[in-house]
């Protein structure tokens, strides 16, 4: 009778301890994406009594694990998931709904409109994700590059035809890196070897009027073959065509072009907030604060197309799934993970910037002229609609980008050869919707 006795009172602990315990799961956003996590919930899971216990998935793995998870009924109290998943996962049913944790970080109004419009499946009322960090594009330059070739930053970056200006005096200009001694390339960016593809050319389609995907009818359906949206396509893709981007760019993936700036070996290109991290980090731990592009480091959005200026706008948010058991204790960490504090903090770690708009006044943000710029980039920033089908859409429309790049590789971009490759990815993208 006492050994029976005991084991239910052993079992009742355990259970109790059960309940103080909540799973995470994270991608490597920081450099120890671990360690980050644990010392950022260090003073939650004191005030708490909780342990959480975080698993970093790699990005490469995350969505098939995540998937996995949300089919299974079997995975963690809660989950990163990039922004533009949020549609797809809430589509499946298996995501608490969060407008209490939104509430009490203080509802709509306390974020940027591309930022709230992640929260939930595209015209869903009730919210599934708590916005976590931010991660938009502007372009990085070379002061020193831009100076020799006579080049106004202000001027440059005002509006496309001074972009292509500049680029033009860059490419004339014989200015030298004074620690490579070579010359730079203008502009580099990725061809189809990067998986931002899509990210890379989304402000210039809506920089000149056009969209990925439009609403028509009650329907969504493909708008890559619009008239703005191939304005704009092949205004990006010319440039490399035109020779302001070396032929050795387009093989490669945004961390080497990223490297490739470090390196010396570009005067512009685009990139998230992070570079400017690493641009204050020494070599030995991963930067390139001695190198003579994070001395003459500048930062500019990207210029104003014919209908406006825009930039990619992405990140993560945070989702508690509903076969949780232990609801209210996760939502006090989402709420706990969404507060102010707890994402400038985050977004120091990470490089990235915070998802909530009244976190951008912290001073370490402001007083730092380059992470300004980006605060000031986000007030044009547009993100993706967040249907249930994005990930299709977005693949099949990287997939037919990626053939335009090899078009320009070959130096065979046409007007023509682009309306016919966005005609043939509108048709899969709309079969894809439908």
């Amino acid at each position: 009778m006492v050994k029976k006795a005991l084991s239910s009172l052993l079992v009742l602990a355990s259970l109790a301890f059960a309940q103080k315990t909540l799973e995470v799961w994270i991608m490597p956003n920081s450099p120890q994406p671990a360690e980050d996590f644990k010392a950022l919930v260090a003073p939650f899971e004191k005030a708490h009594g909780v342990e959480v216990k975080v698993t970093v998935l790699d990005w490469g793995v995350a969505w098939t694990k995540i998937t996995t998870a949300a089919t299974s009924g079997v995975g963690p109290d809660l989950t990163q998931l990039g922004t533009t998943w949020v549609g797809a996962i809430s589509a499946m049913g298996v995501l608490e709904p969060v407008d209490d944790v939104l509430k009490a970080l203080g509802g709509e109004k306390a974020y940027l409109p591309a930022v709230w419009r992640t929260t939930r499946l595209e015209g869903a009322r009730q919210a599934t994700a708590v916005p976590w960090f931010s991660e938009l594009r502007a372009f990085y330059y070379r002061t020193d590059a831009l100076k020799a070739a006579g080049v106004n930053p202000a001027e440059m970056f005002a509006s496309w035809q001074g972009f292509e200006a500049g680029l033009a005096k860059l490419k004339a200009s014989s200015f030298r890196d004074p620690e490579t001694k070579a010359p730079l390339a203008p502009l580099c960016t990725p061809g189809k070897n990067s998986w931002d593809v899509l990210h890379n050319a989304a402000p210039w389609i809506w920089g000149a009027g056009g969209e990925i995907v439009r609403q028509a009818g009650g329907r969504w359906q493909s708008a890559l073959n619009g008239p703005e949206s191939l304005e704009g396509l092949y205004f990006f893709l010319s440039l490399a065509q035109k020779g302001y981007v070396p032929a050795e760019s387009l093989e490669k993936n945004t961390a080497q072009i990223e490297a490739d700036f470090q390196a010396g070996k570009c005067a512009v290109f685009a990139s998230g907030p992070w570079m400017v991290q690493r641009a204050q980090v020494p070599e030995a731990k991963g930067g390139f604060a001695e190198r003579p592009a994070a001395k003459n480091l500048g930062v500019a959005p990207y210029p104003a197309g014919p209908k406006g200026r825009y930039t990619f706008f992405g990140g993560s948010n945070l989702a508690l799934f509903n076969f949780s058991k232990n609801k209210p204790l996760a939502k006090e960490l989402l709420k706990y993970l969404g507060s102010p504090e707890a994402q400038v903090r985050y977004a120091q770690m990470a490089g990235m910037l915070p998802g909530l708009r009244s976190a951008w006044g912290e001073p370490s943000f402001q007083q730092n002229p380059l992470l300004r710029t980006f605060i000031q980039a986000a007030q044009f920033g547009r993100t993706y609609p967040s249907l249930a089908g994005w990930g299709g859409v977005e693949n099949l429309a990287v997939q037919h980008i990626g053939m335009a790049w090899d078009l320009v590789a070959q130096g065979r971009l046409t007007r023509e050869a682009l309306k016919d490759l966005m005609d043939k990815a509108s048709v899969a993208i709309n079969q894809a919707l439908r």
